[in-house]
């Protein structure tokens, strides 16, 4: 209606008028347009109205299910703008602008209208503006300040006639800058209602929302709006502003800027708030819904779904609600059996006509469709949908890229994609990497990742073959390549012509001609300590290499025939270096004799002694840098049990050993366990600290080297000390199982084949109590009962166990002769009687044999 004591203008003249889109345009000049009203509002009301975008409103009509927050969920952030919004926030007080960043898929628009919501009820909304790409009334920026300066009329009346004037006075503003746009129709009107409102009045409203800034059409526009809300709250304090977007490079870039840092508080929604718990109550509300309204609920299987089910969706989801609510809307479906539409998603049965990612799969082809270059972005996609551990430098080296073009080529991709500076390249949504994989889902960005592999794996062969003396730090990573590949094959129960299908010509043509001999030789001799980064990541690749080559070995004759001949190659060069370097040397020739001979099964060697890490489980053993090599690169044992290899590298190894080579080597094994066994200061250093011993007789000792124990009993307490005991659990301590115990317990528990040397911790009581007692704590952070300095006592039973299986397979080696003769074991073997008996009775054995050998000849 017209406003009252408003006199109404006289009949136009249509004569110099027309018709224009249906809107009357009026072209005489003699009429007083500020005084013109058009369907009861002032003009320049009016042409407000002309240009707001009703689509972009957060309640608007237009928009069909607009995504919201499900109760119960998105809670702390939601509570946090709030506060911010009140200003009872202090870390957050200062700061006009409030960016909420995250992934595509987020739920930042449904965070967005939930915050509307509650801040419309509780009077504190300004205004909102969502943009939104497909829709070409909000898809960029001509119509924002007008939607918002008409929200403001709606919420403050006497904004209405304020800003009319002012539209009035430039009739011209809608097609002004943004920022004078701003300047004109929001902030000076504003400030003009505000300071004409009386002080007792109630809290004005400040907080305008815009959602989905990278969703405005032009990236200038969206630079320039950026700007222009800096500028808005440099000038007022009567506005805040909460920005939703994805974290685009160019709106990151623009809000880190130094004039802006100051002003803006960012939080990127998937870090800083975990999504995961959010997106199980929404699951489970959902499926609870289905199950109580849905046509065909008397169907449903009981449990439906189950537990391991609702997991894997969360998981999938990697925090994301578009995953989570596509796939409730698809099983909701009022055609379908909602247990038969959940199977489809989880590949049990075949997919329905309708996909059931049709939505998500959209929203991935746009985004990744807009990269440049897209041939060589779908190939650095590759890297993070088939392995865990490629950094941006891995993978330009392995594409052969220039430093610095990953970050470039990703730029449009960062709603999808994270890549912090040196750190691995990881998808935000797991689900991209079945997008890839699938044809019918990705369309033309479809990537056959089976053939991805293979080239990745031929290519490193490749290049190992062409730079083996060269190889440098950024191929740290890949033996992932290798590996990942050797993981598909041994968990592959298929037939061999299956495994085939991982196997290439290239690939066998490559692994023929890498120089083994060469490539090993280096790394045999160099220790851990002065080894350079390039030779660590060789360490690895070796391993994983030998792991590939062992699982394709069945796929077919030639794979067979590569596998044993690398094989060969590697036991040749190790050999090498044991007789030209490392000759007589006791460390180098006992690790080998433990990791390629022992392993052998004719040599009977139980597997409690069999499966034993010289490295890891032994805390204090000293392997060597030789040593150290053979563990790092192919050693007998991994986590899970014994490499599927070794028994092939032992029975290579005692083909090219002849029998007095290999007695050489067994005996000068057994003289490294004796000379540890033997040595009271090195078995006994800490001991001490656990058992406190009677006094022994040392003359009768030195007399009776192999009676000494009947000469000096063991004290009788010995058995029934308490200790606190810890099992490592894969080199951890496990807390929850530290528990007091009696001595004795614990040295069965030695015996049995189900625990590793090295996997129990025992800790005195006595000496828990004194590090207990100083003033800074000596204890590893891996677990509070680790105490600071190694058990040293478990090497001793190691070799003590290993003795008797040593010595019948040792020649004559004079030093060996010596010490069975002259030395005795320390005094810690009192604790162990059995084992030491087997020990002195292998030795016993040893000088009758080689005393009879000596006597025959």
């Amino acid at each position: 209606m017209a406003n009252p004591g408003r006199p109404v203008p006289p009949y136009a003249n249509i004569s110099h008028s027309i018709l224009h889109n249906p809107t009357f345009i009026q072209h005489n000049h003699n009429i007083d347009q500020r005084l013109y009203i058009r369907s009861g509002e002032r003009p320049g009301y009016a042409r407000l109205l002309e240009n707001v975008a009703t689509a972009a409103l957060h309640d608007s009509v237009h928009v069909l299910d607009p995504p919201k927050c499900h109760p119960n969920t998105r809670v702390a952030i939601i509570q946090e703008i709030r506060d911010w919004t009140l200003g009872i926030d202090d870390k957050l007080r200062g700061m006009p602008i409030f960016w909420l960043k995250g992934g595509a898929g987020a739920g930042k628009s449904a965070i967005a209208r939930s915050v509307a919501e509650r801040c419309s009820e509780e009077g504190l909304l300004l205004g909102a503006f969502f943009f939104g790409t497909a829709d070409p009334t909000r898809n960029h920026v001509e119509k924002l300040v007008a939607t918002l300066s008409y929200q403001i009329s709606i919420i403050l009346p006497e904004f209405r006639d304020t800003v009319a004037t002012f539209i009035e006075d430039d009739p011209l503003i809608f097609g002004r800058s943004i920022r004078t746009q701003f300047s004109t129709l929001v902030v000076r009107p504003l400030s003009v209602v505000l300071a004409n409102r009386p002080e007792a009045s109630t809290a004005t409203p400040r907080l305008i929302i815009i959602d989905g800034l990278d969703e405005c059409r032009s990236i200038d526009s969206q630079r320039d709006l950026v700007f222009t809300l800096q500028q808005v709250t440099s000038t007022t304090a009567n506005i805040l502003f909460l920005v939703c977007s994805r974290p685009e490079s160019h709106i990151n870039n623009t809000f880190s800027l130094s004039d802006m840092a100051p002003i803006i508080y960012k939080i990127f929604l998937d870090n800083d708030y975990a999504a995961s718990q959010d997106i199980r109550v929404y699951l489970q509300d959902k499926f609870n819904k289905i199950k109580e309204g849905h046509v065909f609920r008397h169907m449903l299987p009981d449990p439906w779904p189950t537990p391991g089910m609702v997991y894997d969706l969360v998981d999938k989801s990697s925090g994301q609600f578009i995953y989570a609510a596509t796939v409730v809307r698809y099983i909701d479906s009022p055609r379908h059996r909602p247990d038969q539409r959940l199977n489809a998603i989880f590949n049990l049965r075949p997919p329905f006509k309708d996909l059931p990612f049709t939505e998500l799969d959209s929203l991935y082809q746009f985004i990744i469709s807009k990269a440049e270059d897209l041939q060589t972005v779908l190939d650095i996609l590759a890297f993070p949908a088939l392995y865990e551990d490629f950094t941006v430098r891995d993978i330009e080296a392995i594409l052969d890229l220039e430093q610095g073009s990953v970050e470039v080529l990703l730029l449009d991709l960062h709603s999808i994609i994270t890549f912090p500076p040196w750190k691995d390249v990881r998808f935000l949504h797991k689900s991209l990497a079945d997008f890839l994989s699938e044809p019918q889902r990705a369309g033309d960005l479809y990537q056959d990742l089976s053939r991805k592999r293979l080239s990745h794996v031929s290519d490193q062969k490749h290049w190992v073959q062409a730079h083996h003396c060269q190889l440098m730090d950024h191929f740290s990573k890949s033996w992932s390549i290798i590996f990942g590949l050797g993981q598909i094959l041994s968990d592959a129960r298929e037939p061999n012509n299956i495994k085939a299908d991982y196997i290439s010509s290239d690939i066998l043509q490559a692994t023929q001609q890498l120089p083994m001999f060469e490539f090993l030789r280096p790394l045999l001799s160099h220790s851990q300590a002065n080894r350079w980064q390039w030779q660590i990541s060789d360490l690895a690749f070796t391993s994983s290499y030998f792991y590939y080559l062992y699982y394709m070995k069945d796929a077919c004759v030639s794979t067979r025939l590569v596998y044993w001949e690398q094989m060969r190659r590697y036991c040749e060069c190790v050999l090498a270096v044991l007789d030209n370097d490392l000759a007589g040397n006791w460390n180098a020739n006992f690790t080998f004799a433990y990791c390629h001979l022992l392993q052998d099964p004719h040599c009977c060697v139980p597997r409690n002694l069999s499966c034993v890490h010289l490295k890891s489980d032994l805390k204090g053993m000293n392997v060597g840098d030789f040593g150290d090599t053979i563990l790092s690169a192919i050693g007998p044992f991994e986590r899970d049990g014994p490499y599927p290899f070794s028994d092939d590298i032992a029975k290579i190894c005692h083909d090219l050993i002849g029998g007095v080579k290999k007695e050489a080597i067994f005996a000068m094994s057994a003289s490294f366990c004796l000379a540890f066994l033997c040595d009271e200061w090195r078995a006994g250093q800490d001991a001490g600290h656990i058992y406190i011993l009677a006094r022994r007789d040392r003359r009768k000792k030195r007399e009776h080297p192999w009676h000494w124990r009947q000469t000096v009993p063991r004290p009788p307490s010995l058995g029934n000390r308490l200790v606190l005991i810890s099992l490592r659990d894969h080199g951890r301590m496990n807390s929850d199982a530290v528990r007091l115990t009696r001595i004795h317990k614990v040295l069965r528990m030695l015996s049995s084949i189900h625990y590793r040397y090295g996997s129990i911790v025992i800790i005195p009581m006595q000496e828990y109590l004194k590090v207990k007692s100083e003033p800074v704590q000596k204890w590893w952070h891996t677990g509070p009962m680790q105490h600071e300095r190694p058990q040293q006592w478990p090497l001793f039973i190691f070799l003590l166990d290993l003795l008797p299986y040593i010595l019948p397979l040792a020649g004559r080696y004079e030093p060996l002769v010596d010490m069975c003769r002259k030395r005795c074991f320390s005094s810690l073997s009192q604790v162990w009687p059995k084992k030491s008996r087997r020990a002195r009775q292998a030795i016993t054995s040893y000088l009758r044999r080689v005393d009879g050998q000596e006597g025959g000849e």
